[in-house]
């Protein structure tokens, strides 16, 4: 499932991948303030989440999240023109799937990589039954759902973005087996195969993040050719639902100007 903001007078575009159990109309406040200033934002839900068909928190293999990507960067693409700048912004899971799309449907025609606390290295601890059982049902049930363990005060310090993300119909708070084994393996691959970015990277990263390991994320940026870290302290998971979310937006918009222009 796509979704398009289109901003008046576009001077580029920005494809956005929203991250594990939610949807894209969270990042409505975010299109607005790349709208403003002349970003297109395209979009969608992925397989599996928000109004996307399909079993819920399920996916058969990771490459279908790389799939959905794929028909939004042509969106994106087709309606810009070769000539525009265009962007791809990926929160948590979202970050993995940027990465794992760049590694495997390469870089041409994208500008610049954007990742906010991009999904590299888990933080959040899965007990050892969980994941041996997850190892083991792999095949013989894939599709067994398990709760994520995701809690509203793990995303944001704001009380409000945490009542809005507890009542939100369209979150999914459970994810299947074979989900989890992808995601491993996709974690895996992202780091395996990190020499296969050679494009601008700024990475934005929650510096009180409990769902995602900040230092390793730091480590992967390092490992990049042409990537920009910043660290934003006692900020939580989803710097972008954060109280200096405008911050962390006017931080990513004045990289993109120096990347595009």
């Amino acid at each position: 499932m796509s979704y398009q903001w289109p901003a008046p007078e576009p001077k580029g575009a920005v494809v956005l991948v929203h991250g594990t159990g939610e949807h894209y109309g969270r990042y409505e406040h975010v299109a607005a303030f790349l709208n403003e200033r002349g970003w297109s934002v395209f979009t969608g839900d992925l397989p599996g989440w928000g109004r996307s068909p399909g079993r819920r928190g399920h996916i058969d293999s990771f490459d279908q999240y790389i799939e959905a990507v794929h028909g939004w960067m042509a969106e994106a693409r087709a309606a810009c023109g070769a000539a525009q700048p265009l962007y791809l912004l990926g929160h948590s899971l979202g970050g993995l799937i940027a990465v794992r799309y760049v590694q495997s449907a390469g870089s041409a025609g994208l500008t610049g990589l954007i990742l906010t606390s991009p999904c590299l290295a888990l933080k959040l601890e899965v007990p050892r039954w969980k994941a041996r059982l997850a190892r083991l049902l792999d095949s013989a049930w894939p599709t067994l759902a398990m709760p994520n363990g995701i809690t509203a005060d793990m995303v944001s310090r704001d009380e409000a973005v945490q009542a809005a993300y507890r009542t939100d119909p369209l979150n999914y708070g459970k994810v299947s087996v074979r989900w989890f084994q992808e995601l491993q393996r996709a974690m895996e691959a992202a780091w395996q195969e990190r020499a296969a970015i050679p494009l601008p990277v700024l990475i934005q990263q929650a510096g009180d993040d409990s769902l995602i390991q900040a230092d390793a994320v730091e480590r992967f940026a390092a490992s990049l050719p042409m990537a920009e870290f910043h660290r934003w302290h006692g900020l939580r998971h989803e710097v972008l639902n954060e109280p200096e979310k405008e911050q962390v937006m006017q931080q990513m918009e004045r990289w993109m100007k120096r990347t595009a222009f």
